[in-house]
């Protein structure tokens, strides 16, 4: 029998908790004061500090008491010579108290980190969460993926039939009927923010800067992760506490690990008994791991094949085109130069234009491809070529991704639309975009996301177009805003980079192409994909193709370090870069350097024969 102690989160809190511990350790309630400004006890017992009440539902409260209390009956029945239990696990906040009970950090360090990432976490811009009662995770994420609300992640799975969402305040407000008419049950949850979501990754950018600051202790005992649903790692785990703030709380998938392991006993500890009867109802239906997927965004038809890791082929947007890519390979393999030929067809039947000829012209090999009706095509054309050379070679990828432009290769690649009618919806996007949106750009810039969060007036003018990695993101707007955003950065020594584009995607810059572009994308005939699609704009799968989606593809920002947290978390995955420069790989191994397989087939530089020729070598490896 395995003794498990665990500690709620937010929504356990109530007037007067705590009250036996804060008689019991004054010493401890002094040092919250101090650490807090104000009385832990007053808030706990009373609900009300200087006269103000109703304070314990508001995030900058709720989790430094709920952090104390249950810390402090935590100490109370050690102190009082329990035998202490082998494992503990924290709902969300409680995990926080799960840490502190291993000896992660004393008292006054936790309640530190809690008490910052409370005040983060409400100023997160608005957002809302709700509880999906009845259905079944996998019926949820399903009807999100057809449905319009391309907002909204999971947040929380719960148990079987509890599943929380989250994400974008009007969604959440619109989307009851998708699960009612379902036979759910549909309940709003009393949150001013998209909490375990991707709209929480300034915060979470924030709380890690905030959190590098502490000193973690190797852990005495075994901890849960709510990422992971798998034992945390006994010392360097700081970053799987940080990403609990964007990632999904898997309590169902933890507790049934746990019972997965044998018999368990467990013991909430802490105000209320929510999992407790969450404990009840998993032992009667736990999770069947061996076919459950281990991260949201990987469903069991990707699982891996014979014991090895999956291979996802990903593929890039624009920013990352060049004269010449591919050049090698087109004059010296016949699957490349099949495969671009056929493409040049597809091309020039739709525009009169030799897009082969533009792109392998030697004049041009120090120019920047800024035309977009030269480079959308190319680099549409570029992906799908490499992915024939692969397969070629006999290596098949188990999934796909896209970012930006990259989702059409994907969407191909998958087997959703057909070669014809991606390149013909390209070439029809490109030509609007050329007679409509030109005088736009896109900025990269080195620094964390935050700091676009922190400092507007730096960057007055521009969207946040996507996030990279940890301490990479991109914004969009006119050419002339963009200048003058660089020099402000310059001034105080953040570096940033203009692209070779023209057009500010991923913004309100490609509006006015809206119409005639659904109404061209609304020709487009797809079907269910046959191998799973993995979208950086969505950060999910994708499993409906529609107007809708391809509109969103341009239109809305991208997290591709988001979508690559969320895949790794589960079963090895290896992916492979069929870009131009590698700039998705160099994304991953700045992000999340040797924690996550990556490769690259191609550079700027050069040796295309002998860099695929390795990348071969390393897949069938």
């Amino acid at each position: 029998m395995t003794s498990v102690w665990v500690f709620p989160g937010q929504g356990s809190q109530h007037k007067g908790m705590g009250a036996a511990g804060f008689e019991r350790y004054p010493h401890l309630v002094r040092e919250a004061d101090e650490v807090l400004g104000y009385s832990i006890r007053e808030l706990c017992l009373e609900d009300a500090l200087d006269g103000k009440g109703d304070l314990l539902r508001q995030t900058q409260y709720t989790q430094p008491a709920l952090f104390a209390v249950s810390a402090l009956a935590f100490l109370e029945r050690r102190d009082r010579g329990d035998a202490l239990p082998a494992v503990y696990a924290g709902h969300s906040l409680g995990e926080f108290a799960a840490l502190f009970a291993a000896d992660a950090f004393d008292f006054r360090t936790g309640l530190a980190l809690v008490a910052e990432r409370g005040r983060l976490m409400a100023q997160a811009p608005r957002g809302a969460m709700a509880a999906v009662i009845g259905i079944d995770q996998a019926r949820v994420a399903r009807l999100l993926a057809e449905s319009e609300f391309d907002r909204i992640d999971l947040a929380n799975v719960n148990s079987a039939m509890q599943t929380v969402i989250s994400g974008d305040f009007d969604q959440i407000q619109r989307c009851e009927s998708l699960f009612t008419d379902a036979g759910a049950r549909f309940v709003r949850l009393n949150v001013s923010a998209a909490f375990h979501s991707r709209f929480m990754q300034d915060v979470q950018a924030r709380f890690a800067d905030f959190a590098a600051g502490f000193e973690l202790r190797p852990l005495r005992a075994q901890v849960i992760a709510n990422v992971s649903a798998r034992p945390y790692p006994a010392q360097d785990y700081r970053d799987l506490l940080v990403r609990q703030i964007t990632h999904p709380v898997k309590w169902y998938e933890s507790m049934s690990w746990l019972l997965a392991q044998g018999p368990v006993e467990l013991e909430e500890i802490g105000p209320g008994d929510v999992l407790t009867n969450l404990q009840f109802k998993i032992k009667q239906a736990p999770l069947a791991l061996s076919e459950a997927p281990a991260a949201a965004a990987a469903p069991a038809r990707a699982a891996a094949r014979d014991g090895r890791p999956r291979t996802v082929f990903m593929y890039s947007g624009q920013g990352s085109q060049y004269y010449l890519m591919g050049q090698e390979l087109y004059r010296h393999n016949d699957a490349f130069r099949a495969a671009m030929d056929a493409c040049d067809a597809l091309h020039r039947a739709h525009t009169g234009r030799g897009m082969v000829a533009e792109l392998y012209d030697d004049s041009r090999k120090h120019h920047d491809m800024t035309d977009v009706r030269l480079s959308h095509p190319a680099l549409f054309s570029l992906g799908y070529s490499l992915t024939q050379v692969l397969i070629d070679a006999g290596i098949e990828p188990d999934g796909v991704l896209g970012y930006s432009l990259g989702e059409y290769v994907a969407a191909v690649v998958a087997g959703a639309i057909s070669l014809e009618d991606a390149m013909a919806l390209v070439v029809r996007q490109a030509g609007l975009l050329d007679q409509q949106t030109r005088g736009g750009g896109m900025l990269t810039v080195l620094t964390s996301v935050d700091h676009f969060q922190r400092h507007p007036q730096l960057y007055a003018g521009a969207a946040l177009a996507s996030v990279n990695f940890g301490r990479n993101f991109v914004v969009s707007a006119a050419q002339e805003t963009l200048q003058a955003i660089k020099q402000r950065l310059d001034e105080v020594d953040v570096a940033s980079l203009l692209l070779p584009v023209d057009h500010a995607f991923h913004s309100a810059g490609v509006d006015p192409i809206e119409t005639e572009f659904r109404r061209h994308a609304q020709a487009v005939r797809s079907q269910a994909p046959r191998l799973p699609m993995y979208s950086a704009m969505r950060g999910r799968e994708v499993e409906a193709f529609d107007a809708q989606y391809f509109w969103d593809v341009i239109r809305q920002p991208v997290d591709f370090h988001q979508l690559i947290g969320s895949l790794s978390q589960g079963e090895p995955i290896r992916f492979v870069d069929l870009g131009p420069t590698g700039t998705l790989s160099g994304f991953i191994k700045h992000g999340y350097g040797d924690r996550v397989a990556h490769a690259v087939s191609i550079n700027q530089f050069g040796r295309n024969l002998e860099t695929v020729q390795r990348l071969l070598g390393q897949l069938a490896a």
